[in-house]
């Protein structure tokens, strides 16, 4: 099976970060490959939107962690795609493109959360690779240390749209290795929600419960039932995601091993 070509990805007030999943040929890397566009049906392309880039000093071979530099000021509020097209691999094959998905907002935010993923000021934060209609999870890191990284979630990123009763109301991230015990609560995996419509709208937090794997690097997130006055977790047979609402987990920038 292919490797992805993003593993993880970080947008910043100042800069972006991508980890990239496979080894890239490092000629390739040039500013052309890295296309800004708002998500709308008539997309706008954000003309150079990033500063030249150095690939012996932007691109670590070893992490394969590129980090580009924002040259433009993005308009709050609006969302935008960073289209990743036409890098190519160690055997000179292009890579097919993948994108990155987030909204520049410009509100407080809660305190604990990385700065350049949920920043008090002048924030842009990062949702998931892929377009969203439905209800849906998606996940955010930026971990201290560049080592210690998600691996995977499930639902997949990139799901458009999930079961109401889907693997009863779990979402598992996998990381790289195990996070210590102590970072198994609300404060560094926050679910939050908000309803799909035109008008703008707010996230809502969401009260789930948070546990990890015996020995694998699991983390669960388990949603409340919706239907319960007195709400199920990890229950068979109940409802989890509501339609017409899209989901999303923030993990704070603080977990680690």
């Amino acid at each position: 099976m292919p490797l992805n070509l993003i593993d993880y990805a970080s947008v910043g007030v100042d800069k972006v970060k991508i980890k990239f999943g496979r080894t890239i040929k490092i000629s390739s890397i040039t500013n052309n490959k890295f296309v800004v566009q708002t998500s709308e049906a008539t997309p706008s392309l954000v003309d150079s939107p990033f500063k030249s880039i150095n690939s012996l000093t932007d691109y670590s071979t070893i992490s394969r962690t590129l980090t580009l530099y924002w040259d433009k000021v993005l308009t709050a509020g609006q969302e935008y795609y960073i289209r990743v097209v036409g890098l190519m691999d160690a055997a000179n094959e292009v890579i097919a493109e993948e994108y990155i998905v987030f909204t520049k907002i410009d509100e407080a935010t809660p305190s604990g959360f990385y700065t350049s993923i949920v920043p008090q000021v002048e924030e842009i934060l990062v949702e998931d690779n892929s377009l969203l209609t439905e209800a849906y999870t998606s996940y955010q890191i930026i971990a201290k240390n560049p080592e210690f990284y998600i691996m995977s979630v499930n639902p997949e990123n990139g799901d458009f749209y999930i079961d109401n009763d889907y693997n009863d109301g779990r979402v598992t991230v996998t990381f790289s290795d195990r996070p210590a015990s102590n970072f198994l609560n609300t404060k560094y995996f926050k679910a939050q929600r908000k309803k799909i419509q035109q008008a703008p709208t707010r996230w809502e937090s969401i009260s789930t419960q948070t546990s990890m794997h015996a020995w694998k690097p699991e983390v669960y997130v388990d949603f409340p039932s919706i239907d319960d006055a007195t709400p199920s977790y990890f229950t068979s047979e109940k409802e989890y995601f509501e339609k017409g609402y899209k989901y999303r987990i923030i993990i704070s920038k603080d977990v680690g091993v």
